[in-house]
């Protein structure tokens, strides 16, 4: 064999060897691209409540008294914007010039200290009372505690006033009671003194009606009321201007909303509308209001030939909040579901034990995918809430909080292993 020939079969050789290990790193190369691309991509499930609901803005119609007299710097208010009142109760009392304001104010100080002190002295010294305040107080202190934690600001001064009661009366005991008596006669004495410099210097201002008390007074008292509300139509809705309300609080007392029950009227268009009928019961969620308003539909009132409807939804549940609202946006709800949430993405057409085809999704178990079924309850836009599993052995085909919801992988099975 020739030189030549030689050389020519070692570079094909050659060749061949460097084509191999090409081929092989393409292969790798194929496989871990592969590996990579099967890796499953999961998220947790988790519960949720979804509502179904509609949002829009609506008037509240109510039958309302305003209180005669005006307010002014000496008016010491008696009740608050919310508050339950009956007819010819005391609302304010108008004193005629500040220095009676300021000795009616030190009463009610004084008044609190005496109540306090005399509580403070029916209690007894022995240890086992002392104990059973001892937590008595703890309790008091972890309800406060709650009730501010979770935003809850009604309430609050009268938990806070009795803490301090408890306080005073548990600190009793150390105390001496002829301290404590003198105490309590040189406090009495102040404030009988001050009442009597206050004699026919004040006015009270009365209710005019059983109801609930508010500050608000803003033009449309006389305008929006249940008997209105008889023949109000979506024409009359759409002529009320928001600009219209006018904060005429200034210089007046307030009000007292007289009726019990209230309306609140909305246009709705009658796609949002579907299913809803006389006596349907929903809820309105307002933004400066804690929890949900239940209500229900009063009428509905559509023009021929109209999209949209008069809603007009009725309710008696009464806060601070709502005594002072007119116009207001608000959502309805029609109904709400909890259970768990699913991407639409990620359901798939599996089976049952029996071999029948079923909708669910595969979740990611260690290294093995497993199918469960779902039951759809509510359907978003891109989400579904299925219902939710109980962990149960009965009940271990559904999904639970918790599980990895595989979200986009290949390949995939029940009980297979995918990595």
């Amino acid at each position: 064999m020739s030189e030549h020939q030689k050389q020519k079969k070692v570079s094909t050789s050659l060749k061949i060897k460097l084509l191999a290990v090409f081929l092989l790193i393409v292969y790798l190369i194929v496989q871990v691209v592969n590996a990579l691309m099967n890796i499953p991509i999961t998220i947790t499930a988790i519960r949720v409540t979804a509502d179904n609901s509609f949002s829009a803005t609506g008037w509240f119609f109510r039958n309302e008294v305003l209180a005669d007299g005006v307010s002014s710097e000496t008016v010491k208010h008696i009740v608050r914007n919310g508050e339950k009142v009956q007819q010819d109760a005391a609302l304010a009392i108008v004193y005629t010039d500040a220095a009676a304001l300021e000795a009616s104010q030190k009463i009610s100080v004084l008044n609190d200290e005496i109540e306090l002190l005399d509580s403070a002295m029916e209690t007894s010294t022995n240890s086992s009372d002392a104990a059973k305040m001892d937590q008595q107080i703890v309790t008091q202190i972890s309800s406060l505690s709650s009730q501010v934690q979770g935003g809850i600001v009604s309430g609050v001064e009268s938990e806070a006033a009795n803490l301090r009661n408890l306080c005073l009366r548990r600190s009793a005991g150390d105390l001496n009671s002829t301290t404590l008596s003198a105490q309590l006669s040189t406090l009495t004495t102040e404030r009988d003194g001050l009442e009597k410099q206050i004699v026919g210097r004040s006015t009270t201002i009365s209710s005019p009606a059983d109801g609930y008390f508010s500050e608000i007074v803003d033009g449309f008292e006389g305008r929006l009321t249940t008997e209105a509300l008889e023949t109000f139509t979506l024409d009359d809705l759409n002529s009320l201007n928001e600009s219209e309300i006018t904060d005429e609080s200034s210089g007046k007392l307030g009000k007292v909303i007289s009726s019990f029950r209230w309306y609140f009227a909305l246009a709705a268009p009658i796609t949002d509308l579907e299913g809803i009928e006389k006596g349907t019961n929903l809820r309105l969620r307002f933004p400066q209001v804690d929890e949900d308003v239940a209500v229900t539909v009063h009428d509905i009132r559509q023009p021929d030939g109209s999209s949209e409807a008069l809603l007009i939804l009725s309710g008696m549940g009464v806060t601070p909040e709502l005594v002072t609202m007119r116009c207001q946006s608000a959502e309805v709800i029609r109904s709400s579901y909890t259970g768990i949430r699913v991407p639409k993405t990620a359901v798939k057409i599996g089976t049952d034990k029996q071999g029948n085809p079923k909708q669910g999704v595969y979740i990611l178990t260690g290294s093995m995918s497993r199918f469960k079924q779902i039951d759809v309850l509510y359907e978003g836009s891109d989400y579904y809430i299925v219902r939710q599993g109980t962990g149960k052995e009965k009940d271990r085909e559904n999904l639970v909080a918790g599980d990895n919801i595989i979200v986009k992988g290949r390949g995939l099975d029940d009980r297979k292993v995918i990595r």
